[in-house]
């Protein structure tokens, strides 16, 4: 409806025709559009909308495999059951019950079972380092298997089997003294280094656990009868350690016989007397090459264990002979030698020469033959000692006709060399 200008002013608004929307324009397909259009409307319409049945799982029915655990445990072999039994062994030697720390050990946790006095539980046992080192970790069920398996002629179970302690009539053995760590021989060798050995196994393993070297060594060393049973092993170092033996291997006899065999396979064996002799000749030969290095490396031995003390060695030993000792020699300076003077000293610089001359022949070695005469060396000797004089430029002739003036005047020194 039309509302003129001065009315619509006046508030009255014109109603509005409702827009007509136009037809939106179909955007035209190209040729190829429309083909590929068409395809696909066929290609639609013959597959099928229906699903395909499901396929059965083949790899379902197949059982899991079990996943084991992370760590694998080493098996309980007959070889680590020796093993428990020598460590247990090492624990009642004659060395144990003698040495300070080892018998402060025993006497900490002995018990009195049935009435009868030093059982030690085999919880306490386990602790000890000669169990508590192998693997698989030992439990108390394995230790009495170990017990009963190889069973010791100085140890005895309790009838609960759950105590053991050293039988007291084999305590200590027939060849042992009470006082064995006071006794010394001639040389000053105690008791028990007269008994230990020095062992570097073949495997590098070995050493840190005292059990499996007693058990290796008494299995394949082929030891003497007196040699057994092993009193007692220390660990050195990771690849070698000291044992202690029953018997005296300080007889050369025996010793030599023992090593020819070879036994065991691989491993280098001498006596602590041996190591203690090596080792001080390559101390010394350290000292003579480095001598401020090595006087900063020292050891206090008094703290350490009986077992790990050097040896006592004969006093007739010298670590280092005098054939062998080598000489190191420091660089020689060089002597700076001192610039040439000016030609006016040319002849004190003369005789400094025939003075180092005479220096030079007085240290070189006297060649002449004896019986040649002194007289003869004197006049050999005499051209050395000798300034050669200069020769002085004769002056200009003076005319006189008294000739003693002028000879006189001829030997008068002249200005130039006054000045």
């Amino acid at each position: 409806m039309f509302v003129p200008r001065a009315v619509r002013l006046k508030g009255v608004k014109e109603i509005q025709r409702p827009k007509i929307a136009k037809p939106l324009a179909r955007p035209q397909l190209s040729k190829d559009e429309a083909n590929n259009k068409d395809a696909l409307v066929e290609a639609m319409g013959e597959t099928s909308m229906s699903s395909p049945a499901p396929q059965q799982d083949t790899a379902s029915d197949a059982a899991a495999p079990a996943r084991g655990p992370r760590f694998t445990t080493k098996p309980v072999t007959p070889e680590y059951i020796a093993q428990l039994a020598a460590g247990i062994e090492l624990i009642f030697t004659d060395y144990a019950h003698q040495e300070e720390e080892r018998s402060r050990w025993l006497k900490d946790r002995y018990r009195e079972i049935d009435g009868k006095e030093s059982y030690i539980h085999l919880t306490a046992i386990l602790e000890h380092t000669n169990i508590s080192k192998l693997k698989p970790e030992a439990t108390q069920i394995l230790l009495k298997q170990a017990l009963h398996d190889h069973p010791s002629a100085i140890l005895e179970l309790s009838q609960n089997e759950y105590h053991v302690r050293r039988r007291p009539c084999t305590n200590p053995l027939p060849f042992v003294p009470h006082n064995s760590f006071e006794i010394v021989d001639d040389d000053g060798l105690s008791f028990w280094d007269q008994r230990t050995i020095y062992v570097e196994p073949h495997l590098r393993n070995i050493s840190p656990m005292p059990a499996k070297v007693a058990q290796w060594l008494a299995e394949h060393g082929q030891l003497k009868p007196k040699w057994l049973p092993i009193q007692a092993v220390h660990t050195l170092w990771n690849s070698c350690a000291l044992v202690v033996l029953s018997g005296n291997v300080m007889h050369d006899g025996t010793w030599n016989k023992w090593r020819e065999a070879g036994k065991p396979e691989g491993w280098k064996v001498m006596t602590k007397v041996e190591h203690t002799k090596r080792t001080a000749e390559y101390v010394a030969l350290l000292e003579q090459e480095n001598p401020r290095g090595m006087r900063k490396i020292t050891q206090d031995t008094s703290q350490l264990p009986p077992i790990a003390r050097p040896a006592t060695l004969p006093v007739a030993f010298e670590p280092l002979p005098e054939e062998a000792c080598i000489k190191v020699e420091g660089k020689k300076k060089r002597k700076r030698r001192k610039p040439a003077k000016p030609g006016g000293h040319a002849g004190h610089d003369g005789g400094e020469t025939g003075h180092a001359l005479n220096q030079h022949s007085a240290d070189m070695p006297d060649a002449r033959p004896a019986d040649a005469p002194k007289d003869v060396d004197q006049e050999g000797a005499a051209p050395c000692n000798k300034k050669k004089r200069k020769r002085r430029k004769p002056g200009s002739h003076i005319e006189t006709d008294d000739p003693i003036a002028a000879a006189g005047a001829d030997d008068a020194p002249s200005k130039k060399r006054r000045r």
